[in-house]
């Protein structure tokens, strides 16, 4: 199983001039405010920066002033004079929500999971309707591995924003671990809507139908995937995938070509490039150095060990056949059904002699992906 990827993009408040303090600013400070957010709008973060700071001097106890200097801190990339300013907000109004909302989607872009947590259970709780602070809670509990709590925050994020696309893509993925698929394909149709041109929610929808067997449909989603981003190398490994269970191994050998190009490292799919060569042509060579390739990046890929077999059965080479059997039993993963498929095959072999193995896996899947 291919893994499907969330969209890990915080969500940070935007709050101008209006907010905690609004109207308690001095005259000057006001109209500071007022200035900056005009110069922050125009693109102009060193003249909105210079306005929030003077607003900031001229009243010491509103709020929005050093806040505001926080978020165009984070638009200048100044992640440590950002949390500096929204801890200032905070000490000036303990329940400023948006400030607690931005410091902790900074504390969690960080791993600091129990200070995040802190920080984004007070925004939630100082602001019940701040559909970002809600979002970021989610993207907390995926990290503290909490999917079903993940789940909840995504759904109240969206009771609030329904047409978020990011956040329907996410509790998609959160959904698919549940192993509620039906509910993951309704919300990655959602995310499809909103967003048509990601490639991203197109392959995690591609994935979710490909495991409900709805093969047709998903090698549709998938090709358009690479369509929208032709250098995303989970859609071409899942297509490659798709196109195997279609039992098309030319077709899923051209995609899992290029999936293996753009990300040559990654086991899964060179391991599925393996199985696709050999379902072609065994006896290639192309197939023997796939499946060596893959299992060089990661000795413990029992698929490739699998497909070698074959290879090795193919062309008469009963030694090796039966010494890559031996490392099929050491594999955790590939132990049982997988081994015991791989001795049947190896029981076929005439050293010497080249002959089709006979015996075949079922199931298609006997490693887990990464």
């Amino acid at each position: 199983m291919l893994a499907m990827q969330g969209i890990p993009q915080f969500v940070l408040s935007l709050l101008l001039a209006a907010g905690p303090g609004a109207g308690s600013a001095g005259k000057g400070g006001a109209a500071e405010l007022e200035r900056g957010e005009k110069l922050f709008k125009a693109g102009d973060l060193a003249g909105a920066l210079q306005a929030f700071d003077n607003a900031g001097k001229t009243d010491t106890k509103d709020p929005r002033a050093p806040y505001l200097r926080g978020v165009v801190l984070e638009r200048k990339n100044d992640g440590a004079g950002a949390e500096k300013a929204y801890r200032e907000a905070i000490a000036r109004d303990g329940h400023f929500g948006s400030a607690h909302n931005n410091l902790g989607a900074i504390l969690l872009g960080r791993n600091e999971l129990q200070a995040a947590e802190k920080e984004l259970l007070a925004a939630t709780s100082s602001d019940p309707k701040n559909a970002g602070a809600a979002f970021n809670l989610g993207l907390l509990r995926e990290a503290q591995k909490l999917p079903r709590e993940a789940a909840v925050a995504y759904r109240r994020s969206l009771q609030l924003a329904p047409n978020d696309g990011t956040c329907h893509a996410n509790l998609c993925s959160v959904l698919r671990k549940l192993g509620e698929l039906d509910g993951a394909i309704a919300e990655c149709r959602q995310a499809v809507r909103l967003m048509p041109e990601s490639a991203v929610v197109l392959t995690n929808l591609g994935l979710l139908l490909s495991d409900k067997k709805q093969f047709d449909e998903a090698r549709e989603q998938l090709r358009l995937a690479t369509q929208k981003d032709a250098k995303f190398a989970p859609a071409w490994t899942g297509l490659g995938r798709v196109e195997l269970r279609r039992k098309q191994a030319t077709a899923a050998v051209e995609a899992l070509a290029k999936a293996v190009k753009l990300e040559p490292k990654d086991s899964g799919a060179a391991s599925d490039f393996c199985r696709a060569l050999v379902e072609k042509d065994m006896r290639a060579k192309a197939a023997d150095e796939e499946c060596r390739r893959a299992i060089a990046l990661d000795a413990k890929n029992g698929l490739a060990h699998y497909e070698l077999v074959k290879i090795l059965v193919a062309r008469g080479d009963c030694a090796g056949a039966k010494a890559e059997v031996g490392k099929l039993g050491a594999i955790e993963t590939a132990k049982g059904q997988a081994k015991a498929q791989a001795e049947e095959i190896v029981k076929t072999c005439v050293p010497g002699k080249a002959v089709k193995p006979t015996a075949e896996a079922k199931g298609g899947d006997r490693q887990k992906k990464k």
